[in-house]
């Protein structure tokens, strides 16, 4: 029997069961334990709704979402990221857990100290035993001993064994199953990866959901109208109710009204709640179980595992079926519902997708499933009517007469019938019910006059009742269903589509039903409208007359019926004459012939909400008279060609978009993305474009502009008006014909193409030419493409950090027209007061862009003269060190580059056009050209013909007679041809597209040159050349080889001059031979030498009052010319008499001109010396500034509205003797006249300036008139030069002239006068200055001009205390502040006497012969150093005044990169836009840096005392080579190479010994080395050494 516990065991052992319990999961009786070592504990953990449970339950029911559900309360929990681990753990059981633990583990040590009590052995053994044990034998002892150590060796083995065993099997296992793990691993990816592209395409079927709803968004949108104008009007109360006088600004009676009119919660359509699509996804477990068992499996060797599945889906797939809504109401309701509100096309779409549907009667098979995939279909059921005659097929409530819906169940289009070829049309027997033109007309459904029978009773019973009457409360809004009246009692639904209320003069979106004067209805089921009049007082009894109201009830009942008038077009046709449009002719016999029989429609497609048809008339002997050919069989249409130019003439462009300044930052919207190298942008702060956008949506949004200004044939190029997003209207440019209707448009304002039909083009007005384009097309500047073209990834971060943002830009460099504009584009923060990040360097950073190689190297300066020593020894080159390199290029040149030298250069005539358009190629890069054809046969010659939509002026490259070069598109036309431009050779050929392939951006470029004759104009006075010259040229020059010497290489076309050979092999000028051949004529008059004049020429000459001019004494000159020019040894017999030219063989037929002789306008009115204000006007091409005085300012607009009182029509023209001829009027660009001075007579043009202001122009001879006007009024504008500066060359060059201009014109400037000029009309020497800066400072810096000694000097740069002005009066000047004292400049320190050595280092390398040294031989001053003095300075920065003036030599101090101040000199400003930037040199070390002026501080005085420690010398006897191989240059000194540059850095290191071996003009020093041979390998190809 068990013993009786005692009292305090039995309470001990209930404590132990009540802990247990509390210790154990109540789910899964699992006991809660804590984590120890690494072992994982089963902690409680508590969730949201209170109830505690393990870690092992929960993990168990952990969902993939992050999600669990309670077991008990079934209340969801969320777990976040960290898992079960991150739920809250109960402190309670953990503390249980704790105790229980605590106490087991204090019995345990309590019976271990009671059986070490009970085990413990005797002090002491008693003698009988030790007798015992000292009586074994030795021999067993020995025995014992042995085996004992043979069992320790074993058991030793059998440990290592089994180590190895385990650590063995366990790191095989591992392995294994990592293995078999990757590898079933890879294959579930492989079987997500084609479930992932299953759910793409099931994605992409879901599209028609969002149409089934655009009702409801229609209806939430007036929802949300209305409740916008109910909260103004509450606003608006509100403030009346506070300020009753604001009660006068505003109709208080409307605002009631609005207050006080009841939201009628039915009059809105609120059947888009229930909705729903009949779309299912349906899977099919068990075939896709069955799939995957036979795909998806694991194999030994070549037996196939069979593993056990569990029969039902673990829980994390579990499947849900989306309930669907609405499932309680009848199938049929819910098909109408479905259907009525379903967006036109939504039956095609899914039908086409799936591919479950086919059309009876186009040649399709019964209705059956198709072959799709056997997990997942996507199925739409569509159910017909089974009598037919009424049809389920619903279209959306039209809200305009042009927005209809032609879709209809029981009629599709070309695209709904998939079986059937698209080349093929649909042909519908019909009835034409109203012709507005042949464009625009509708036609009914013969098959559906059962379904208009039955429409027109369900009509008319609505019309019926009383409910259906309009009362005073009820408002009509445009685009709402109405029912109108048609014949005695027979009603017909119709929409409104304008509404007048009474005492308004234009339409309005809604008004009372009382207060309606008129309103114009468009009937749905005819597809004509009709105007209706009321003009009842206060009542609806004459609106209910002809109108009734559709309630909800009534409009869900007629939405069952489709509009049955059709809107349709005659494909393809447009009117005879274009200007007007169509004729009633043509509308008059359409309708005649059809009339009101049923004929035959031929449907080709659809134009949005238009279908493309022919209607087709059967005639007497069976056969169809189609009506589009009878139509244009009368003359009264055309068939539709888009190439073909009306009238022959050139379409009016635009003008082109005005580039924005260079390295000026502007805010700009980037409006269209291409790509980084290809985006548009608008400059921003720009009016006019806003406003004229705003006249173009008032001007083509109206109803009535369709026809008025519709464009029937475009041409390519035309400029004309598109729409924009199918609401917006913008300006737009024709750039190509897709085919069919179609084309492809460019929005000028904004830089996207679009493809578009022809009816959503219009003509534009030419007040809408004024503003030029305004989208700026550009490229990324400095930033390249890491691969061949940009990838997609980095043209969506670039779109999304730009595209219609406000950007900051800064145009780099500027290009023609013809190629993006490179721009700097800069983020914008969101407060718009700071730039961010730059953009390129956002994508460099990204990895998605690379830096450009092509560094664009500064304006070298002006070469210095080289002092030599005399030569030690002269050093002669062998003629093969001389000969220059002829061996194939290394680098391969894509682009033409002018060589240096620009005459005498060899060349091939490629292409000719006319005198003024030559294209050639240099023969010197013949080379290169053949290296460029060779890499594009090796790229294109294998390639395949590939699907590109080729635009306009994209490169490609282009097979050419069997030879691929590089080409641009020029044009492409539907019928796959393009015409090209050969970049390579100047001329166009046709090709067809698939002789076409894409031309990598790195291979585009042209080595042609396209240049034109110079010296010589066309014959005749014309302006251009004859075809004659231009057939006489091409003929001669096309394929010659000749020598050309470049004029100007600036410009393009070049101005050049060509010499060909003859027959006798003498050169022969091109020029002159066009002249003596008639075709031209000199620019420039020739001067017939003395001794070649003959007598009669030299009395005529003498004689001025014969009539005869000197150009009529130049007629003999090309007989002359042509015996000079010819250089075959054959002289012109009469040059080797001395009788006179031979006379004229008969006198002119024209009379003479008529001699005019009038007398230049008054030289202006000088203003004194001194200071005054004044405009600039213009400044002429030799440099000349034109200033007005504001007075003079004043009297200009007083003068030219004179002068339009004088001339006010443009006097009859005569051919007038301009030789005497001063002053003139002149018309100018603007049609207003002013005053001008004739200069020059060119052709058919004078050369007049504008004597007000200065502007040289070349006028046509039509618009100068020889007379002046107000004589007594003096020249307004005074001709100004810049004091104290001389132009480099003694002229101002043409950038010189440029920067004068940017600076100068159109601004108000203070002027200093500084002299007067002796003759009045001569330049008064001004001093301008702008912003506190000089001019002539400014020109001196950017080193278009030197300081002009005899008047300036270089004390006018450094600051110079003011002179005492005010000595001579009595000033009190206590209390003012003294001015700052003035700086001088550093000094150099003294150098050893010529000859003598000392001892230097070298500070900086500018060049490899220029370089700043340090003496290391230097005297030790007893002062304090420099290097202390320095660091004393920098410790007390913070104490100096910041600089503030700027004299060039001023001493400095400067920051440098370790950002510690050292001594510097001023050189110039760097800088002067976006903001100031200075250049100094860093006295002590001899480097430039650019700095702001906030890092430039004033130098104390007392570290002015310290001469430079970095003295400039040039080296002696190092020059550059004659020949330089080296591609590498140094940027500023290009006649050095890099290599050079390097190898001299390490020759110079360390302590050098030097001898100074020359003073003046610069100092100059000769290195010593230490032996020869270290400047040997400086010798070969570096430089050139002389000893």
């Amino acid at each position: 029997m068990r013993a009786k516990l005692s009292p305090g065991c039995e309470r001990r052992r209930s404590r132990e069961k009540m802990t247990d319990a509390a210790v154990a999961c109540n789910s899964c009786g699992l006991p809660y334990t804590l984590p120890e070592d690494e072992v994982v504990g089963n902690v409680p953990h508590v969730l949201h709704c209170g109830h505690i449970f393990c870690t092992v339950c929960l993990r168990t029911l952990e969902s993939p979402r992050g999600f669990i559900a309670c077991p008990e309360c079934k209340m969801g929990s969320n777990i976040g990221d960290e898992g079960v681990d991150g739920l809250q753990v109960d402190s309670r059981i953990i503390g249980l857990i704790y105790t229980a633990k605590m106490n087991t583990k204090k019995r345990e040590r309590e019976g271990d100290k009671h059986r070490a009590r009970r085990f413990r052995s005797p002090s002491a053994s008693s003698p009988d035993q030790k007798q015992q044990s000292n009586e074994v034998s030795p021999d067993v002892l020995e025995v014992l001993d042995e085996a004992l150590y043979k069992a320790t060796e074993n058991l030793n083995t059998l440990d290592s064994l089994h180590q190895t065993l385990v650590i063995g099997i366990q790191t095989q296992m591992m392995k294994e199953k990592s293995r078999i793990t990757k590898e079933i691993e890879d294959c579930v990816e492989k079987a997500i990866g084609v479930l992932r592209r299953r759910r793409s395409v099931l994605m992409s079927e879901i599209g028609s959901v969002e149409q089934l709803f655009s009702a409801g968004w229609d209806e939430c949108q007036r929802v949300e109208d209305r409740r916008k104008e109910l909260y103004t009007a509450i606003q608006k109360a509100r403030h009346v109710r506070q300020v009753p006088s604001l009660g006068t600004y505003c109709h208080l009676d409307k605002i009631l009204k609005t207050l006080q009119t009841p939201v009628d919660a039915e009059s809105h359509d609120m059947s888009c709640l229930t909705l729903c699509s009949e779309l299912k996804c349906i899977l099919h477990m068990d075939s896709l179980t069955e799939s995957v068992k036979n795909s998806l499996y694991v194999m030994d060797g070549d037996v196939k595992l069979m593993s056990k599945e569990s029969p039902g889906p673990p829980p994390a797939e579990r499947v849900y079926r989306r309930p669907v809504r609405g499932g309680g109401e009848k199938s049929g309701e819910r098909r109408g519902g479905r259907s009525s509100l379903r967006a036109p096309g939504s039956h095609r779409t899914a039908r086409a997708s799936s591919g479950l549907l086919k059309l009876p009667g186009a040649g399709s098979a019964p209705k059956q499933n198709s072959a799709v995939s056997p997990n997942v279909i996507i199925e739409e059921i569509i159910e017909e009517s089974d009598s037919g005659a009424e049809r389920d097929g619903m279209a959306l409530e039209p809200k305009h007469i042009e927005i209809q819906n032609v879709q209809r169940r029981n009629r599709k289009t070309v695209q709904d019938r998939m079986p059937v070829p698209q080349s093929k049309a649909l042909q519908e027997w019909v009835v034409l019910t109203h012709v507005i033109n042949p464009t625009h007309f509708y036609v009914r459904h013969v098959s559906e006059r059962k379904a208009g029978t039955m429409l027109t009773r369900k009509i008319n019973k609505l019309c019926s009742g009383e409910e259906s009457c309009f009362t005073v409360e009820d408002e009509i809004k445009t685009g709402v269903l109405v029912l109108v009246r048609w014949k005695d009692d027979v009603w017909c639904r119709a929409v409104v589509c304008e509404l007048f209320q009474k005492g308004c003069l234009e339409s309005v979106t809604q008004c009372p039903a009382a207060e309606v004067a008129r309103l114009r209805v468009f009937y749905q089921d005819y597809g004509f409208s009709k105007g209706f009049s009321f003009s009842g007082e206060g009542n609806v009894s004459g609106l209910n007359e002809c109108l009734r109201k559709a309630d909800v009830a009534a409009k869900a009942e007629l939405h069952r019926w489709a509009p049955q008038a059709i809107k349709c077009s005659l494909k393809d046709i447009i009117p005879s004459d274009l200007v007007n449009g169509w004729s009633r002719e043509a509308c008059d016999e359409m309708r005649r012939v059809i009339g009101s029989s049923a004929v035959e429609m031929q449907v080709f497609g659809e134009d949005r909400d238009t279908l493309l048809v022919d209607l087709k008339k059967p005639s007497v002997d069976d056969t169809l008279l189609s009506l589009r050919e009878h139509l244009v069989f009368m003359e009264l249409a055309r068939f539709y060609s888009p190439l073909a130019a009306p009238g022959g003439g050139k379409p009016l462009l635009f003008y082109p978009p005005v580039y924005p300044k260079l390295n000026t930052e502007l805010p700009a919207v980037v409006s269209h993305v291409n790509t980084p190298s290809d985006f548009y942008i608008q400059l921003v702060d720009n009016m006019e474009f806003l406003l004229l956008n705003s006249k173009l949506q008032d001007c083509y949004g109206s109803p009535g502009s369709d026809g008025e200004l519709q464009i029937y044939c475009p041409v390519q190029g035309q400029a004309c008006v598109a729409l924009y997003d199918e609401k917006d209207w913008c300006r737009a440019q024709v750039t190509g014909f897709p085919g069919g209707r179609m084309v492809e448009v460019r929005y000028v304002d904004f830089g996207n193409r679009k493809t578009l039909s022809v009816n959503d083009l219009r003509q534009i007005k030419e007040e809408f030419f004024a503003l030029p384009a305004m989208a700026v097309w550009c490229s990324l500047a400095d930033v390249l493409s890491v691969g061949d073209t940009w990838s997609d990834e980095s043209i969506q971060v670039f779109r999304k950090l730009t595209e219609q943002k406000l950007v900051v830009v800064v145009v780099t460099k500027l290009f023609p027209q013809s190629t993006a504009l490179p721009v700097r584009m800069f983020e914008v923060s969101e407060s718009f007061t700071e730039l961010q990040a730059s953009i390129g360097e956002t994508l460099v950073r990204q990895g998605l862009a690379s830096l450009s190689k092509q560094s664009q190297l500064k304006q070298p300066p002006p070469l210095e003269a080289a002092v030599w020593d005399p030569p030690l020894d002269e050093v002669t080159s062998s003629p093969a060190e001389l000969k220059p390199h002829t061996d194939e290029p290394s680098e391969l040149l894509l682009s033409l580059t002018l060589p240096t030298c620009l005459k005498d250069l060899r060349v091939k005539v490629t292409h000719v056009t006319s005198p003024g358009h030559i294209f050639v190629q240099l023969l010197q890069f013949d080379a290169h050209l053949k290296r460029v054809h060779d890499l594009l046969k090796r790229e294109f010659s294998k390639s395949d013909v590939q699907e590109v939509d080729w635009k306009v002026d994209m490169p490609c490259a282009a097979n050419v007679n069997g030879v691929w070069e590089r080409g641009k598109v020029c044009t492409v036309s539907s019928s796959n041809v393009s015409e090209v431009l050969r970049c390579d050779f100047g001329n166009t050929v046709k090709l067809h597209t698939s002789n076409l392939r894409p031309l990598l951006p790195e291979l585009v470029g042209s080595l042609l040159l396209e240049c034109c004759l110079s010296d010589i104009r066309p014959a005749g006075g014309r302006s251009t050349w004859t075809a004659t010259a231009c057939d006489f040229i091409s003929y001669y020059l096309t394929g010659a080889t000749a020598v050309m010497t470049i004029k100007d290489p600036c410009a393009r076309p070049a101005p050049v001059s060509l010499f060909c050979s003859n027959r006798s092999g003498h050169d022969v000028s091109i020029a002159d031979f066009l002249i003596s051949e008639g075709l031209a004529l000199r620019e420039r008059s020739v001067k017939v030498p003395p001794a070649l004049k003959p007598a009669s020429a030299e009395s005529e000459e003498s004689n001025p009052e014969s009539g005869v001019t000197l150009l009529e004494q130049d007629e003999c000159v090309p007989a002359l010319e042509e015996s000079v020019c010819e250089e075959g040894g054959v002289t012109n017999e009469t040059l080797t008499h001395s009788h006179p030219c031979p006379p004229r063989p008969a006198p002119r037929t024209a009379p003479p001109p008529e001699r005019v002789k009038t007398q230049a306008y008054l030289p202006p009115e000088l203003p004194p010396c001194g200071h005054t204000l004044m405009s600039i006007s213009a400044v002429s091409d030799d440099g000349v500034i034109y200033a007005m005085t504001l007075q003079a300012a004043c009297e200009f607009e007083r003068l030219r509205e004179c002068l339009q009182q004088h001339i006010k029509t443009l006097p009859r023209q005569k051919h007038y003797n301009w030789k005497s001829v001063l002053g003139c009027a002149v018309m100018g660009s603007d049609m207003l006249w002013y005053r001008g001075q004739v200069l020059e007579v060119i052709g058919g043009h004078v050369k007049v300036r504008y004597v007000d202001q200065g502007v040289v122009e070349n006028i046509p001879v039509c618009h100068v008139y020889p007379v002046v006007l107000c004589e007594d009024v003096p020249q307004l504008c005074v001709p100004c030069q810049l004091n104290g500066v001389v132009p480099v060359g003694s002229a101002w060059q043409w950038d010189a002239v440029a920067l004068m201009k940017d600076l100068l014109l159109g601004r108000s400037v203070s002027v200093q006068v500084m002299e007067l000029p002796e003759n009045l009309r001569g330049m008064v020497t001004v001093e301008i200055m702008l912003d506190g800066m000089a001019l002539s400072r400014i020109m001196v810096h950017h080193q278009h001009a030197t300081i002009d000694p005899p008047i300036s000097s270089l004390e006018d740069y450094v600051v110079k205390p003011p002179a005492p002005d005010l000595d001579t009066w009595d000033l009190n000047t206590e209390g003012l502040e003294e001015p700052p004292t003035v700086l001088g400049v550093y000094t150099n320190p003294r150098l050893q006497d010529k000859g003598k050595q000392f001892r230097v280092t070298i500070k900086h390398i500018r060049t490899p012969n220029e370089v700043f040294l340090s003496l290391l031989d230097s005297a030790v001053s007893e002062q304090e150093p420099l290097v202390e003095a320095l660091q004393r300075v920098n410790r007390d920065i913070d104490s100096l005044t910041q600089l503030t003036d700027f004299p060039i030599e001023g001493p400095c101090l400067a920051e440098y990169s370790d950002g510690k101040y050292y001594r510097a000199k001023l050189l110039g400003f760097a800088e002067l836009n976006p903001c100031v930037k200075i250049l100094v040199r860093h006295v002590d070390f001899g480097s430039d840096d650019i700095l702001p002026p906030c890092k430039l501080s004033c130098l104390p005085r007392a570290l002015l005392r310290f001469p430079c420690e970095a003295v400039c010398v040039r080296l002696a006897g190092f020059k550059p080579p004659r020949v330089c191989v080296e591609l590498e240059r140094i940027s500023y000194r290009p006649e050095w190479s890099m290599k050079s540059m390097l190898e001299m850095i390490d020759l110079l290191h360390g302590d050098l010994s030097a001898v100074v071996t020359a003073v003046e003009p610069q100092l100059t020093i000769k290195v010593v080395p230490v032996g020869l041979e270290a400047v040997k390998p400086l010798l070969d190809s570096s430089f050139r050494f002389v000893l």
